[in-house]
């Protein structure tokens, strides 16, 4: 989308691939990112991801495997789970790769498909602001944020829409803004954030990813029922 002045990288481009699933007691999610960067010097970067998680309905339990790689293929690999003591609970996350290690999870930790209905949910009734604790097992300081999630617009159901299909035509939608925030609760500003637009099924579209020195712009481009 742009660049901050003075930033590190001139040109962004790459591709999201997700896939959300019901399997009768959990959800599942597929996720394939491709990213690359070039630089305000020419040097082009080129790195991705995937995650692969399996979420419990109740929200109690999370199973987690991520891999990252560049454009050499080397990477490094994150695999765990992570329990509550019941919803709105706290519990322990237990990492197996790279390292075996335990995190605690305060008091109120989502993770990811139960956060994304509580902002559906809140979307819907207007109850906006959202705080929460959530896990999701990836980033380096233990895949624990703290996200606060507003709303930024309510667009009526016959806004246009960028791809014709019947998961966005004629349904309700909202544009919410989410920050990020790490661990350390004494640092006001947001390691990340995110806009984007989320439909009444669900569905997310016209996304802007700031990642502070520079900001992504995404649009769907397909999508599957």
């Amino acid at each position: 989308d742009k660049s901050r002045a003075n930033g590190a990288i001139s040109r962004a481009q790459g591709k999201l691939e997700f896939e959300w699933a019901d399997v009768c007691k959990g959800w599942t999610v597929s996720q394939r990112t491709l990213v690359q960067l070039i630089s305000s010097e020419g040097q082009v970067i080129d790195f991705g991801w995937t995650l692969n998680s399996l979420e419990s309905k109740d929200g109690t339990d999370y199973r987690f495997f991520i891999r990252r790689y560049n454009a050499g293929g080397d990477g490094d690999s994150q695999r765990g789970e992570a329990h509550l003591d019941g919803p709105g609970q706290g519990g322990t996350a237990t990492y197996t790769e790279p390292t075996a290690r335990e995190i605690a999870l305060p008091k109120g930790t989502l993770f990811p498909t139960v956060h994304s209905l509580t902002i559906l949910d809140a979307a819907v009734s207007g109850d906006l602001p959202v705080l929460r604790h959530v896990f999701d097992g990836s980033g380096d300081d233990g895949g624990l944020y703290s996200i606060n999630a507003s709303l930024s617009a309510a667009l009526p159901a016959d806004s246009p829409v960028n791809l014709d299909s019947p998961l966005l035509k004629n349904q309700k939608s909202w544009r919410l803004h989410l920050a990020y925030f790490g661990p350390d609760e004494s640092v006001s500003i947001p390691e990340h954030e995110q806009f984007f637009r989320i439909f009444a099924t669900g569905v997310v579209d016209e996304m802007l990813l700031d990642y502070g020195d520079f900001t992504v712009q995404g649009r769907l481009a397909s999508i599957d029922d």
